[in-house]
């Protein structure tokens, strides 16, 4: 099926590395013209230099601190001037350090709200107004099955679990001028490879986020007994971000997760 994304302008955050940049490839492969906001510019420039090799329109690279709202406006304001508009925005900034409740330190509480919330609100809100001018739009963004609730997440799942609501409300607010806005919501998903993710990536210290027994346990209790890909999650991006195949979805969650989290 052509998803009719050929052309689409479509600005990834945190689409250096990771599940971002399989979405940037996925995009690519489809013909979009891009624009990567990440802070770790080195690696949203391989991702570029990658996406072109795939086949996007363009592939602009800005470099900008997401969770810090001026930062996100300005690298918006941006990517509307470098692409001409904005069709699809993919909100999919995110950091975590999975830990108990009681051990999460007050102060780490700003930066995983800051990361994990308020980049997705204010990618939204710099693009928003573009989207209502011209009466068409799709956001996704990236949320997790720890939303449902999950231990050693508390900080983490609030966060995700306020991006689920704050989505639904936008679809709900703006749908009438032609605003699309969906999450999708992966499971536990390993980078497969060291190149795909660069040197700020969460993963680089993967024993601070999960240790192999737990990897062990997720995959045990997943109905289809395989852990979720980056690329899995990408195609769930496709089918939202496209006005063919989802025309008429909004305000809905994908769960990307082999069946570990049903909702």
């Amino acid at each position: 099926m052509d998803l009719g994304l050929t052309g689409a302008r479509v600005a990834v955050t945190g689409g250096a590395s990771h599940i971002g940049r399989a979405i940037v490839l996925a995009l690519a492969a489809e013909g979009a013209g891009l624009a990567i906001l990440d802070r770790d510019a080195a690696q949203a420039e391989r991702t570029a230099a990658e996406a072109m090799d795939r086949g996007a329109a363009m592939a602009a690279v800005i470099p900008a601190d997401l969770a810090d709202h001026a930062a996100a406006a300005t690298a918006c304001a941006t990517a509307l001037e470098r692409l001409g508009g904005i069709d699809v925005l993919v909100a999919n900034v995110g950091w975590n350090r999975p830990a108990f409740f009681l051990d999460t330190p007050p102060e780490d509480w700003d930066q995983l709200l800051h990361v994990n919330l308020t980049a997705c609100m204010s990618a939204v809100r710099a693009v928003l107004p573009e989207m209502v001018d011209q009466g068409h739009g799709a956001i996704i963004a990236t949320a997790s099955t720890a939303a449902f609730g999950e231990p050693r997440q508390g900080v983490y799942a609030a966060a995700k679990a306020g991006v689920v609501a704050f989505i639904r409300t936008i679809a709900q607010e703006y749908g009438r001028h032609g605003v699309r806005a969906n999450l999708v919501a992966p499971g536990l998903t390993l980078p497969e490879e060291p190149d795909t993710m660069g040197a700020n990536s969460l993963w680089q210290d993967r024993a601070a986020i999960m240790n192999d027994a737990q990897v062990d346990y997720v995959a045990r209790k997943t109905p289809l007994r395989r852990l979720t890909k980056a690329e899995d999650i990408a195609n769930a991006v496709l089918f939202l971000a496209s006005d063919r195949a989802a025309r008429q979805v909004t305000g809905q969650l994908i769960t990307v997760s082999g069946g570990f989290a049903m909702r």
